[in-house]
């Protein structure tokens, strides 16, 4: 820096102020015309210059505090997000995995029964509350002595239970009228080591 730039620097606030001497304001004057850099240092302490950069410091401060928390919202936000879905995939799975898996039906799960309502007689097959049955079946009808069909029977195989969410147990039923005497209904079931039956003349 120039020693005529050290002095007009030093000079500057009283310059502004308008306290400096006639001769020496005019020095001032002349060199801050043809110096830009006491000009630019002169300029800075105006009011106007000073406030603009302090709010544009103020509002550059701003906008990285601003953004500091929008980064943690997010964060956050995401955290929670990703928290709820694995506890929602977690119970899916087990929901999945208690309801998926298949058991064999034995005699102590399910239950046979007649029912009988004027109108109908029914052959019932109960299931325990908490289980849902599946099986494959078969109907063929039934012949007397005289080669007529007489009734039918169905047969029940590859029983399978599943746990389900429900109270209440499952059934599957079987009706025919009660007023046709000459037939009759037969539900065989057939399980591993047991075989259950029953017929609407029982």
């Amino acid at each position: 820096m120039k020693k005529e730039c050290s002095i007009v620097r030093d000079l500057l606030p009283l310059y502004f102020e308008n306290m400096l001497s006639e001769d020496t304001a005019v020095f001032v004057k002349e060199h801050l015309e043809n110096c830009s850099d006491c000009a630019a240092e002169f300029e800075g302490l105006k009011p106007g210059k000073q406030i603009e950069k302090t709010e544009t410091s103020q509002k550059e401060n701003d906008a990285i505090v601003i953004m500091a928390v929008k980064k943690k919202i997010v964060k956050k936000i995401f955290k929670i997000v990703a928290a709820v879905c694995l506890a929602f995939i977690a119970l899916f799975s087990a929901i999945m995995l208690y309801t998926s898996i298949s058991y064999p039906v034995t005699k102590d799960n399910i239950s046979l029964l007649t029912k009988a309502d004027g109108e109908y007689t029914y052959i019932i097959l109960e299931t325990q509350a908490g289980k849902s049955l599946s099986f494959d079946s078969k109907t063929e009808d039934i012949l007397n002595d005289q080669n007529e069909v007489c009734g039918r029977r169905t047969t029940l195989y590859n029983l399978q239970y599943h746990n389900n969410f429900s109270q209440n147990a499952g059934s599957v039923s079987w009706g025919i009228p009660s007023s046709d005497e000459k037939q009759y209904m037969e539900v065989i079931v057939e399980l591993e080591n047991d075989i259950l039956q029953i017929s609407s003349q029982s």
